[in-house]
């Protein structure tokens, strides 16, 4: 089960771009593209400057005003589908 404490990885193989305030990241192996909003495209950029999950989180706190347990559940829905469309990866170890 997923928690913020999973630790992720981004693939080599996922490439993205920024589109005013929201991603495009693109599977390079799939040719799968997943768009993100404003908020998916700030988790983005904390994970890609190398931030796990919960230091994500709570910096995305500190940016939005939202309870912190639906940020939890949307953050932990929202790396389900990154990880189920080979997007992210769960770190090993």
């Amino acid at each position: 089960m997923m928690t913020l404490d999973t630790r992720l990885h981004i693939p080599s193989y996922v490439v993205f771009t920024y589109a005013d305030q929201d991603a495009v990241l693109l599977n390079t192996r799939t040719n799968y593209y997943y768009s993100l909003d404003e908020v998916g495209a700030r988790l983005w950029s904390l994970l890609n400057d190398g931030k796990q999950l919960m230091e994500s989180y709570q910096a995305l706190l500190e940016e939005y005003e939202v309870e912190p347990a639906q940020l939890e559940q949307d953050l932990l829905e929202l790396v389900s589908g990154l990880v189920e469309n080979g997007l992210v990866e769960i770190a090993q170890g």
